[in-house]
């Protein structure tokens, strides 16, 4: 298991930041989604004694372990609301100096998590991991459990009814 500890921590060093994305756009905290992405490879290094080789790549364990992670963090904070603005949930670090640019990108943000949240629970999943997490359909297909064929279906259905929403249509 000291060979799978390894790997759990090289896989830190190489996919922290695409976890982060990846839980940002799940539960729309980019500090919070800091603080859980850690906890995913603390996991992942708890349960590597329980860890069983199914042939998917360690990749594909990791973002199961932050899909579970996202579902219980928005469990908890369904029973227990907390008390902070939705400017405070969003806030993601902005780009540039210019303030006007910053409150654009800020509502455009919004505006996006808005309409991710009218999407299945399914299609939120596999934006989050083709886009933010950048993970080919092969690989969504195995942290979903699913075929890349449904994975692309899933995805094309989802951006276009992001699309709609965006628009107005919805």
């Amino acid at each position: 298991m000291a060979q799978l500890r390894s790997a759990v921590a090289a896989l830190y060093e190489t996919h922290h930041s695409r976890v982060a994305r990846y839980l940002t756009v799940r539960i729309g905290n980019f500090q919070e989604a800091q603080d859980l992405a850690s906890e995913v490879f603390v996991r992942a290094l708890r349960s590597a004694d329980s860890y069983k080789d199914t042939g998917a790549p360690l990749e594909a364990w990791i973002f199961k372990i932050a899909h579970n992670i996202a579902v219980d963090y928005l469990r908890a904070k369904t029973r227990h609301p907390p008390a902070v603005s939705v400017d405070d949930l969003l806030s993601l670090p902005a780009e540039n100096d210019d303030p006007g640019e910053g409150v654009y990108q800020q509502e455009e943000v919004e505006r996006l998590h808005r309409a991710m949240q009218r999407l299945t629970e399914a299609q939120r999943q596999v934006l989050a991991l083709r886009f933010s997490s950048e993970l080919s359909s092969e690989q969504v297909a195995q942290v979903m459990g699913k075929k890349p064929g449904a994975v692309r279906e899933m995805q094309s259905a989802a951006i276009r009814r992001l699309r709609q929403l965006l628009e107005g249509e919805g």
